[in-house]
């Protein structure tokens, strides 16, 4: 893998400790809050002691959870990359 993508993906929403790292240029309304979510092997995270499916695919990796007064937003990036030969014609 090359050094540029591992420094994209290292400068992705979550510090390396699944802290969440907001952008300075976000607003957000009154009342809302970033939180940091590990999703369970199940594809489960909880929140306010109830359970919430996102996604088995997303297992083992931290999710940002904005939580706003009256909903509860799940954002994430799904790092990509992908490499593949080329034929010589």
């Amino acid at each position: 893998m090359s050094k540029a993508i591992q420094a994209s993906r290292q400068a992705s929403t979550h510090g390396e400790d699944g802290e969440v790292c907001a952008s300075p240029s976000m607003s957000l309304p009154d009342g809302t809050a970033i939180l940091s979510r590990k999703v369970a092997r199940s594809g489960h995270i909880s929140y306010d002691g109830r359970p919430y499916f996102i996604s088995k695919s997303l297992a083992g990796r931290y999710i940002r959870l904005i939580v706003a007064p009256d909903r509860l937003i799940v954002d994430t990036a799904i790092p990509l990359h992908k490499e593949y030969p080329l034929a010589e014609a």
